[in-house]
């Protein structure tokens, strides 16, 4: 069953005072590393700070023990409630059905790893290519599409590693654009991200870098001044690809990191994922989309569910989600409107989804179709 924000006026930017750690320096919360510092990670400490029952921590013992947790403070904060239903904490918490797969789900069903023609660089669009900079997040996404490697500890690369992956793509001159993964990017100092940029701005054929992040939604502190300085002097094109999925995430704090890296100059978009329980109805999604626009963040796309092992509960039908963009169609701005996308299996790649408008013909041969308010309206061949 959906979890739907409470009314608000349209656009409304959601404030959320710190309940959990109200006696903690206004220095302290704004500082990025003392957010990471004292991110939760261990399921008892977990339990304690949101006052979770130990019957939760023990019918979620083996997923906290296979998927380990890790979130901000500021995250937790951002929670309306201490339920494990909160849409917040849903997406942090273990659950006990994240050891319940379809049979469909796979580790790596996007095939990344055969992908891989060099460490670290995936290869799958003739003139696109990614690069996974670490495994760090500030918070662990329990619908991660790659929670394979929540066990492994994948530090910034090494000169070696660059190099492999510079001297690929200098080889392969029809790849465009890299985009920059992980884990989280910007999770990294400010010199690791700054060599990695370094590195791949010496590629002479390379027009944009791209990079993916969720810092802005899980860890806004992190967008200061020294880092933005440094994104606006790159020599190539930067977009960031950011990743809210529930309009509570639409923080002041956010809107102000996503301020900051406008002005440096960075054109922002968005990724979400529709995940049951958390975003899969209409209106819950028309209030993240319009105030994304409204904090000049771009609703890029809207994805369904990846097949990953420990995430199947989290997963929609794909027709569930045709129907939710065929609600917002006509009730909402276009800017606000996001593709629906599937990534297909074994490395198929994107495919962009459409509700079906077409509804034959007439008659006389006239096109039909079915207009947003649902009438039946012919067209002119």
């Amino acid at each position: 069953m959906s979890t739907h924000p409470p009314a608000l006026p349209e656009y409304a930017l959601m404030t959320h005072p710190s309940r959990l750690y109200s006696e903690v320096p206004a220095t302290d919360w704004a500082d990025w590393q003392w957010q990471l510092r004292h991110a939760v990670a261990a399921g008892a400490d977990l339990a304690q700070q949101l006052g979770l029952s130990v019957h939760w921590q023990r019918s979620c013992a083996e997923a906290l023990r296979r998927y380990p947790p890790m979130a901000t403070p500021y995250y937790l904060s951002l929670a309306h409630s201490a339920s494990p239903d909160d849409p917040i904490l849903r997406q942090c918490l273990p659950h006990p059905d994240e050891l319940h797969d379809a049979p469909d789900a796979r580790p790596d069903p996007l095939a990344e790893e055969q992908s891989s023609p060099v460490p670290r660089l995936v290869h799958r669009y003739r003139d696109r290519a990614l690069f996974l900079c670490c495994s760090s997040c500030a918070v662990r996404c329990r619908h991660c599409m790659r929670k394979r490697h929540w066990h492994d500890a994948l530090p910034p690369p090494s000169a070696a590693e660059l190099a492999a992956a510079v001297a690929y793509l200098r080889e392969h001159r029809e790849v465009r654009e890299v985009l920059l993964s992980g884990g989280d990017p910007l999770t990294l100092s400010d010199d690791a991200l700054g060599g990695i940029l370094d590195a791949f701005a010496a590629v002479p054929q390379l027009e944009v870098l791209r990079i993916g992040t969720r810092v802005p939604v899980t860890l806004p502190q992190r967008i200061t001044a020294d880092l933005c300085a440094m994104l606006a002097q790159s020599p190539k094109t930067l977009w960031i690809a950011t990743h809210f999925n529930h309009p509570w995430e639409l923080s002041n704090e956010a809107a102000t990191a996503a301020d900051r890296l406008l002005k440096a100059g960075v054109p922002l978009v968005n990724q979400s994922v529709l995940l049951r329980g958390i975003n899969d109805d209409a209106e819950t999604l028309r209030l993240l989309f319009t105030g994304l626009l409204k904090i000049k963040i771009k609703p890029y796309y809207l994805f369904h569910g990846d097949p990953v092992a420990g995430t199947t509960h989290f997963r929609t039908g794909i027709r569930k989600g045709l129907e939710i963009m065929d609600q917002l169609r006509g009730n909402t701005s276009g800017l606000a409107l996001p593709a629906f996308a599937i990534d297909l299996p074994d490395a198929g790649g994107k495919i962009r989804l459409e509700p079906d408008c077409a509804a034959g013909c007439d008659s006389e041969g006239a096109p039909l179709f079915r207009s947003y308010n649902g009438n039946i309206v012919p067209y002119p061949n």
